[in-house]
């Protein structure tokens, strides 16, 4: 009952308004008296035939498949007749100043047939403008579902192409071809630069990354860092794609570009920064500083700790960069990272002076 009363509460407070709004015109302006029961049985029969008409009537015969528009007109006599014959016989029930003789009508009858006829259709009207105004308010409802619904669709596509893009460096050293592999990126780029130009990018930027990682993975053990600092640049607009309010400041030395270093040192820090930190704050972003200073090479990483994170995938990935230090630089190479406040701090530092 109670949900009965929120779905039709307005039907309600219309219905209700109405009856007073004509109440006080008969009763107060019109100066005509009728007992209370009148009302009552009238409007339930007027009420009745405005339903039936917007949701039998009209509702089942202006289906949109095949709407017939020969039974509106047959049921809307029906209905006026029906109506005004209902409608007498109550009032005739309710009140003695209407009477109906035998063989043929009064001219008192036939006023009063007249006048409830045309307040039959006076309801029909009211109701076909009922059934028009709900109509479009459900197609207009149903246009937004669908909207909505591309737009979902949509965005789902969105997230998987993203989601590919935040695939790690790691997963190359799956046997995929890859001439395969990038032929495929490249499909996927020309088929979505135009359609969807952000996802495009994403995969664009996506490929660089592994095509880098390729390379390290079958290149020399120490390369140039420079070709490292473009991927770390495409690794944050790949990222800033996903998450727009993503604030690192990156700065090194010019000097440091040329500095041949183990491969993925820096790429893997920042894409663990992006992971596990907290680079949301634009007044307290993330900073990866590069350095060389008289054959010490640092990178040194600072990010607001992402507080209910789980950061164990950090710590493995710090590990892994420990290992590696130490297999190519032994005790030259450091690592030392850690809690500093509110933020999480790595500093990796390499005595390159000896080993050049």
């Amino acid at each position: 009952m109670k949900n009965w009363l929120i779905n039709y509460r307005w039907h309600i407070i219309s219905w209700a308004t109405f009856i007073l709004y004509e109440y006080v015109l008969i009763s107060f302006i019109l100066k005509i008296s009728t007992p209370i029961l009148n009302y009552c049985i009238h409007y339930i029969i007027n009420i009745t035939l405005f339903y039936i008409h917007a949701e039998l009537v009209l509702g089942k015969s202006l289906k949109p498949q095949k709407p017939v528009y020969l039974s509106i007109i047959i049921f809307t006599v029906l209905e006026v007749f029906l109506h005004t014959v209902i409608a007498y016989l109550a009032n005739r029930f309710l009140s003695k100043t209407a009477t109906l003789s035998v063989g043929k009508l009064t001219i008192i009858d036939w006023k009063y047939m007249f006048v409830t006829m045309w307040r039959g259709i006076y309801f029909l009207l009211f109701s076909t403008a009922y059934y028009f105004i709900k109509s479009y308010i459900q197609q207009k409802q149903r246009t937004v579902d669908l909207e909505k619904e591309a737009i979902e669709e949509m965005l789902k596509q969105k997230q998987t192409t993203l989601e590919l893009a935040n695939a790690k460096n790691a997963y190359l050293k799956a046997q995929i071809n890859p001439h395969f592999l990038f032929n495929t990126l490249t499909y996927i780029y020309n088929s979505t630069h135009k359609s969807e130009p952000r996802a495009a990018e994403a995969v664009r930027y996506l490929s660089k990354l592994m095509r880098y990682a390729l390379e390290c993975e079958h290149g020399p053990e120490i390369m140039p860092l420079e070709a490292e600092i473009r991927q770390v640049e495409n690794l944050l607009l790949l990222s800033r794609i996903k998450q727009p309010d993503l604030f690192i400041d990156f700065n090194y030395d010019q000097k440091t570009e040329s500095t041949e270093v183990i491969p993925l040192l820096l790429l893997s820090l920042t894409e663990n920064m992006v992971k596990h930190g907290n680079l949301s704050q634009p007044e307290d972003p993330g900073k990866i500083i590069v350095k060389l200073q008289q054959g010490l090479f640092s990178i040194q990483t600072s990010n607001l700790i992402n507080t209910g994170l789980n950061d164990t995938g950090f710590h493995t990935g710090l590990e892994n960069i420990r290992q590696r230090l130490f297999h190519t630089y032994a005790e030259k190479a450091e690592l030392s990272a850690g809690t500093k406040g509110k933020y999480f701090e790595v500093l990796i530092t390499i005595n390159l002076a000896n080993t050049q």
